[in-house]
């Protein structure tokens, strides 16, 4: 089954004492990429978040926001820090007695000198880390259940298109067998024609003519190529059904071989209507290509 790298997850989660709510999202990305916005609260729980995040996820660019609101007025008091704050006066006398020195200290200014205000954190108390595991863990699972249903529509898809192919291979086959017998003849009243001189009168040796004919419906020859084409979907349907672990690389590895072939075809069909058939084979490729830029 195939895996999106394109999903979304949400947990909603309180307990008597904090309310969280986390979102995290994905898109497709070579590697694995995480940005996050943790509040500071939460800052020194920062390396275990990420983590978790990495444990779960292989691929992909990762968002993270968290927001949470205190439920127990206990861990949301603002107080004074008497101690600092006479320090600081302390400073603040002793600098005003020098000479050279001038200013007013004001209320604002002594507020905002560091660590003057105690905010009462609940981050070192362990029921917040355990709800903020739980919550991260059952937003990464809701993230992952998307990617796996966005994954079965992507398979589809893709399925739909691999049988596209199989049955344009099919039409070349059938074409190139109908026209065989044409392209000898062809071939050689086109040489015929080319070597007539009303002048000379050329010998034309049936033989001779028939292994040039051979040689050049050699050249343009184009059943290796079905074979490999053909064996390069076997492979790629291997990988949707089962396959390892990151498909979309070594799928898109497939993709290039798939247009590899298709080009080589191209190139040595003379069959107009094969010609039309390559292009459609072309076009689904693509269409494939930029579906796998999104699978995991």
């Amino acid at each position: 089954m195939l895996i999106s790298m394109t999903g979304y997850g949400k947990k909603e989660i309180q307990n008597s004492d904090i309310a969280l709510s986390l979102e995290i999202k994905s898109i497709n990305s070579r590697y694995l990429e995480i940005n996050h916005k943790i509040p500071r609260l939460f800052f020194e729980e920062e390396d275990n978040i990420l983590s978790v995040i990495r444990k779960k996820m292989s691929r992909g660019k990762i968002m993270l926001n968290i927001n949470y609101q205190i439920l127990n007025d206990n861990f949301n008091k603002v107080t004074l820090d008497e101690n600092k704050l006479n320090q600081y006066l302390k400073i603040t006398k002793d600098l005003s007695g020098r000479k050279n020195i001038e200013g007013k200290v004001t209320i604002d200014k002594l507020l905002s000198l560091p660590e003057i205000i105690n905010t009462s954190s609940p981050v070192s108390n362990m029921s917040y880390k355990r709800i903020l595991s739980r919550g991260l863990n059952d937003a990464i699972n809701d993230l992952i259940n998307m990617r796996k249903k966005e994954g079965e529509n992507l398979t589809g898809d893709i399925k739909r298109r691999l049988n596209k192919i199989k049955k344009y291979l099919k039409v070349i086959i059938k074409n190139t067998k109908n026209d065989k017998k044409e392209t000898l003849k062809n071939y050689k009243s086109k040489i015929k024609t080319l070597i007539n001189d009303k002048d000379k009168k050329i010998i034309l040796d049936d033989n001779r003519l028939l292994h040039e004919i051979v040689i050049i419906m050699e050249k343009k020859d184009i059943h290796e190529e079905i074979t490999r084409l053909q064996s390069h979907i076997k492979v790629f349907e291997e990988y949707i059904k089962k396959g390892k672990s990151e498909k979309g690389k070594r799928m898109t590895f497939l993709l290039q071989e798939f247009l590899r072939e298709a080009n080589t075809i191209s190139s040595k069909t003379d069959n107009v209507r094969n010609s039309h058939v390559i292009v459609d084979i072309k076009t689904e490729i693509e269409k494939i290509r930029e579906q796998i830029q999104n699978i995991l």
